[in-house]
């Protein structure tokens, strides 16, 4: 993994799916190595033909530069100067490659095999400066036409002698040596080619390892994006060099944390990462970090040999609990279905025993009370009996596109039909429009239970009967959300950690699965079911619905 990662996995990268691997192209680098190859060839020419001019004008001991015909040698340097610079300005250009390249090579090999023929031929040893530029262009282009260059270096040179041995008087045939000079010229292209080749080769494989590499490099943010799991990637100066979606979420979706540290994002984390780095043997403790964020569990990892760069795995506590509240209840359920005949027979005799009692007759007002209470306690049995076998079953159901609006309005009046007339439930709904996708029956179950509890408890603290159903969205992630907020006295904070836990009530009547199922199946739903404490008093639990239906 590499720390110069894009941090911003959480927030520029909202849709990962869509994310698609770059397609590279295997000439980038190598059309900028050829263009920086033949600019350096025409500096090269430019500075030898500079050297000649000053060879010629100042260095009157020279025995062969120009030594047949002196004025066309000096006439032929300039205009091969000229020449080159032409071609060093229009080479920034970087328009035809290809056809710049062979016009600077033929160039040569004329304006060489001119300069070799004014210096006294073959002997002047002139021509093997034909031989650089045979093999840079072998080198440049790659590909077996390269090699004509040398061809036609080999019948230049030839020519030249056949001219100076036939029209020249007194000149020395050197046909020998054309034919060992000729040999360097396609054996040096023979060579460049075998090189360039070789060379295209290893770029090729360096390329694809790139490709490689880079692509795995997005595979592996990609994974770590859609990870349940907080996945962050701290530097040596405690700064945020890589953040997943479920941290970011996790740490209360902070606004801006690119080239942040990490005590600026969560103060208990820095602290938490700096005891890790200076102990040896360090035990990470739950931390929250924000009030109405999760309880994190962090766990520290180094990348490397030493602790400076470092990995941090955020859990969400409650995550790990109902995992392992799920593996005990689920064998609880599995025992209770197994039992439940067994129990339900001898309830059902003594619900049934109970109403005959109540039957008879001259019932005192104490028989009457002893009556009431087996019968409610009989119900109460069959209730946790019938909560327990739920979650033994899957609760997966057939999730549908919900008019948050239409629905809460049908299900108040459906809901307050079926209660005291002096029920109150005040809706107030942010947009009729508001989509959200859930199965019905099991946000009805959900929201009933909320209702049921929030009218409870405004009635005991105020004597009043009443709640608020308030839906509106998110203003950073766009999230819809419900809320069931009550006018009761509250709920502690010792008591807050442990309400969504199976079991555990403040009510000598309820059975302490309420809260807990109705948890289960907004995950069951991809949605969440949290509290919110609040400052003015009373109770809010907010349905945080699941906004791309995808994920269902």
């Amino acid at each position: 993994m590499s720390l110069n990662s894009s941090p911003n996995l959480a927030s520029s990268r909202q849709n990962p799916s869509n994310h698609e691997f770059p397609v590279y192209s295997s000439f980038g680098s190598r059309d900028t190595f050829s263009w920086r190859a033949l600019r350096l060839f025409t500096l090269y020419r430019i500075t030898f033909t500079i050297a000649l001019t000053f060879l010629t004008q100042f260095d009157n001991e020279n025995p062969f530069l120009g030594s047949f015909l002196p004025q066309l040698f000096l006439q032929t340097t300039l205009l091969y100067m000229l020449f080159a610079l032409v071609f060093f300005l229009v080479s920034f250009y970087r328009l035809l490659f290809k056809l710049q390249l062979q016009s600077q090579v033929l160039l040569d090999i004329i304006f060489l095999t001119v300069l070799m023929h004014t210096s006294g031929g073959i002997t002047s040893g002139l021509g093997m400066l034909i031989a650089i530029s045979t093999i840079s262009a072998s080198i440049m282009i790659s590909t077996p036409t390269s090699l004509g260059y040398s061809v036609i270096a080999c019948l230049a040179i030839l020519a030249e002698e056949s001219y100076s041995s036939y029209f020249i008087p007194d000149s020395h045939r050197n046909f020998t040596q054309v034919g060992f000079l000729s040999v360097t010229f396609l054996g040096t292209g023979l060579m460049g080619y075998y090189l360039s080749r070789k060379i295209r080769e290893s770029e090729i494989k360096a390329e694809a390892s790139i490709r490689g590499l880079e692509n795995m490099e997005l595979l592996n943010e990609k994974i770590i994006e859609h990870m349940s799991t907080g996945v962050m990637v701290i530097d040596g100066f405690q700064n945020i060099r890589l953040l997943n979606r479920s941290a970011w979420a996790h740490l209360g979706m902070p606004e801006s944390y690119q080239s942040r540290r990490l005590e600026q994002v969560s103060t208990p984390l820095s602290r938490q990462l700096n005891l890790w780095r200076r102990k040896k043997h360090f035990r990470a403790k739950a931390f929250r970090n924000t009030a109405t964020g999760p309880s994190l569990i962090p766990s520290f990892s180094k990348i490397g040999e030493t602790k400076e760069n470092s990995i941090i795995f955020l859990d969400d506590a409650s995550t790990l609990n109902q995992r392992a509240q799920n593996l005990k209840l689920a064998s609880l359920g599995r025992l209770t279905a197994s039992i439940a005949h067994e129990i339900r027979n001898p309830l059902g005799a003594l619900s049934h025993a109970a109403q005959l009692v109540r039957e008879g007759e001259n019932l005192d007002s104490g028989s009457i009370e002893l009556i009431d209470i087996i019968e409610k306690n009989a119900s109460r049995v069959n209730e946790i009996i019938e909560n327990i076998m739920q979650l033994s079953v899957s609760k997966a159901g057939q999730i549908k596109e919900i008019n948050l609006s239409k629905y809460l309005v049908k299900l108040k009046e459906n809901y307050l039909i079926a209660k005291d007339s002096d029920t109150e439930i005040d809706l107030r709904v942010e947009s009729n429009d508001l989509i959200v996708y859930f199965d019905d029956s099991q946000l009805s179950q959900i929201i009933n239970n909320l209702l049921d509890n929030g009218l409870r408890h405004s009635l005991l603290n105020s004597g009043r009967s009443f709640v608020y159903i308030t839906v509106g969205v998110e203003p950073n992630d766009r999230t819809p959300f419900l809320d069931v907020i009550d006018i009761g006295e509250g709920i502690s904070p010792e008591k807050a950690e442990k309400i969504f836990e199976p079991f555990f009530t403040t009510s000598r009547s309820g059975t302490g699965l309420g809260l807990y199922l109705s948890r289960e199946l907004c995950d069951a739903n991809k949605a969440r079911l949290d509290y919110i404490p609040l400052t003015s008093g009373g109770s809010c639990f907010r349905i945080s619905f699941s906004v791309n239906p995808k994920t269902l």
